[in-house]
């Protein structure tokens, strides 16, 4: 055990879903999201905090764990300082946080951590559901059994949160509840390299787990093959004991949970309440956000013109207005789709139905060469391919977390979803489907639907050149459902639209500064021979003078740094329904996806006299070869198709690097997605067209 230090290590430390981070929150006085699936506090957080008196302290929020035996890279990085006793934060206080509503799993591991030596304190959470279901404990009674400081709480109703923040900066106690005799092993290790005298028998035991590879013969045998199995039930039986002598459940009080599973759980109707949920949440992104997005056009149309008028016209005015304004307008108009959309999400996962949408899929994730651990990081995958892939690491099988690590990108992220609706909104379709839904519902649920299926797909082809050299299976704890609370809605919310703007309007403001420049200069001799072309049209009376200022415009920026830069990779793009301008968009874009938006707008933007709206200019746009709209039907679905599929973001190609150790895999996965895109963007064109 480590020496007492001046600023003491306190721990929080309990299974997923018992309300741990949030209790760590609530003290520390950070605001970050928690969440009902397991696995999703991936890195150990930290906040050194004081209390009136000035004792200052650390406080650590270790992820989720159910034991000290660690079955993943996301428990092995939560049991290191807890096996560890010269690791540099080794506890000195460990406060177990267990969901009061499932006490006897819960214990185990407070068992576990009791028997290796902390002074421990125990944290009842979510008193108000255990409550609900008719589970009545004695404190009194499990502190006198323990011999440890207990306390109710719940963070829902603000249940003795000032009693945990007391506990917090208290010493703990050790546990005399005993309830597993370890072997000891010092007939085995007598001359090991390693002191176990040191320690009590059972850290010696945990230090032979970490350390298989001085076990050997007759002990490897007795000690990893019977041992754990043996500890578990012991455990068990004494925690059974231990539950009939402190707490009482009244069996009146039907558990709804329960209820509500066995419909949304169902073989059949499970799915298709699923799909319909998906459908209506879709179909709320376009219509409720249809007013506030409105109001911000005009809001910026308004901007627009104002500066016009009041500013001469020239470089800087073009710069403001078509280049920073028209960029920024085309990230801030979708932020009320993007807070529509993530409000859904919140209030799905904050209930509990996100963990039931694991469950039903798990089995149908095996049939793609993945498993139910596999659904985690695909689902927060429609958040952000990054930390979906980074929680990839609770997957067990190595096949199955690289073939996941690299089907994740396929499903839709939050960047995609500016790119999505700025192109549904410009496609020339009016009417209602069976009259009632809107076709943008529908295109965004498709884009969606597209990205998982790809996904399953390229799941199967993944798996037949990767061998599975690992057996796992897949458990999935099933939270109460709760009522969501609005606050933790409010701060997603908030979070998510401030993370667009932020992260997202830093590089497309820099961005649209240089396209801004490529678009509006080019080689001053071809420049100059437009000039003079165009002056000697409109001398000629060949064309008006707004025919003039049009025709100027389009030139220069045909001919301008951006234009030929386009004019390259035409060729490439073409077969697909892009034009040099489309092109240049989907290179800016690779830097993050939501670029694409502030490029278009740019783009469009660059050479006009006055403010351009996006949606307006995009639908106007003809094409000069085959006179018909630029943005066709044809164009835009191929378009949503290549942006679904395809590779466009380079910070996810860092971090599957990053994730694999190899250059190996992102340099496959890039192949692969752009291939993927290029194909079917090319089919659906065609068949539109």
């Amino acid at each position: 055990m480590s020496h007492r230090k001046s600023i003491q290590n306190v721990y929080l430390v309990g299974n997923p879903n018992c309300g741990k981070s949030t209790l760590f929150n609530i003290v520390t006085g950070l605001h970050q999201k928690t969440s009902n699936l397991p696995g999703t506090t991936i890195e150990i957080r930290k906040s050194k905090i004081s209390n009136k008196n000035g004792k200052t302290i650390r406080l650590f929020d270790l992820p989720g764990i159910y034991s000290i035996n660690p079955a993943s890279k996301d428990e092995q990085i939560a049991c290191e300082p807890l096996l560890n006793p010269e690791h540099a934060e080794h506890p000195d206080h460990i406060i177990v946080v267990i969901d009061s509503s499932n006490l006897k799993r819960n214990l185990l591991l407070f068992t576990q951590i009791a028997d290796l030596g902390f002074s421990v304190s125990l944290v009842l959470n979510m008193t108000d559901i255990a409550s609900k279901k008719g589970i009545v404990i004695d404190i009194e009674r499990l502190e006198r059994e323990l011999g440890i400081k207990v306390i109710q709480t719940s963070a829902r109703s603000n249940l003795n949160l000032d009693q945990l923040k007391k506990l917090i900066f208290e010493d703990g106690f050790k546990s005399h509840f005993n309830c597993y005799e370890s072997p000891s092993l010092k007939e085995f290790f007598t001359e090991s390299t390693i002191d176990l005298t040191k320690y009590n028998d059972y850290q010696a035991l945990q230090i032979v787990y970490k350390n298989s590879d001085i076990v050997g013969g007759k002990a490897h045998q007795i000690i990893f093959e019977e041992q754990r199995a043996m500890e578990v039930m012991v455990r068990y039986k004494a925690i059974s004991g231990l539950l009939a002598r402190c707490v009482t459940q009244s069996n009146i009080r039907k558990q709804v949970s329960k209820k509500i599973d066995k419909v949304v759980t169902h073989p059949v109707f499970g799915y298709l309440i699923f799909l319909c949920i998906i459908f209506i949440i879709f179909q709320s992104v376009f219509t409720l956000a249809a007013y506030p997005m409105d109001l911000i056009e005009q809001a910026f149309n308004w901007a627009g013109h104002s500066i016009s008028s009041r500013m001469s016209h020239g470089l800087l005015e073009s710069l403001v207005v078509n280049g920073i304004l028209a960029g920024m307008s085309g990230v801030i108009v979708f932020i009320p789709q993007i807070v529509i959309l993530f409000m859904f999400l919140a209030i799905l996962e904050d209930s509990g139905y996100m963990s039931r949408v694991s469950f039903i899929l798990d089995k149908i994730m095996r049939k793609f060469g993945m498993n139910g651990r596999s659904v985690l990081p695909l689902i927060s995958g429609a958040a952000c391919a990054i930390p979906a892939i980074m929680s990839a690491r609770t997957i067990e099988n190595k096949r199955d977390r690289l073939i996941t690590i690299m089907v994740t990108p396929f499903i839709s992220c939050s960047a995609r979803l500016p790119v999505y609706i700025l192109l549904i909104s410009i496609i020339p379709i009016h009417s209602k489907i069976f009259g009632i839904f809107n076709h943008q519902g529908f295109l965004l649920m498709a884009m969606y639907l597209l990205g998982v299926i790809t996904s399953l797909l390229a799941g199967i082809v993944l798996s037949r050149f990767i061998k599975n050299t690992d057996t796992t299976g897949f458990f999935m704890e099933l939270p109460t459902y709760q009522l969501p609370r609005l606050k933790n809605i409010g701060i997603t919310c908030f979070t998510k639209a401030k993370s667009f703007v932020w992260e997202a309007g830093k590089i497309i403001f820099l961005v649209s500064i240089v396209l801004w420049y490529l678009t509006s200069f080019g080689p001053s001799e071809k420049f100059k021979e437009i000039e003079e072309n165009v002056a000697y049209e409109l001398r000629t009376n060949k064309i008006s003078a707004e025919d003039a200022n049009l025709s100027l415009a389009l030139q220069k920026q045909e001919h301008s740094y951006a234009g030929y830069f386009g004019k390259t990779i035409e060729p490439l793009i073409k077969p697909l329904g892009f034009d040099w301008r489309i092109g240049i968009s989907l290179i800016t874009s690779f830097i993050a996806r939501e670029v694409f938006v502030g490029s278009m707008a740019t783009i469009y933007g660059a050479g006009q006299d006055d403010f351009v709206n996006i949606r307006k200019k995009m639908q106007a746009e003809i094409n000069p070869v085959t006179h018909k709209p630029t943005f066709s039907i044809a164009v835009c679905l191929s378009l949503l198709v290549f942006y679904a599929l395809a590779m466009q973001c380079a910070s996810t190609i860092a971090v599957v690097f990053k994730e694999t150790k190899s250059w190996k895999w992102p340099t496959l996965q890039f192949l692969l997605m752009s291939v993927t895109a290029w194909v079917a963007s090319w089919v659906v064109f065609n068949i539109f067209t």
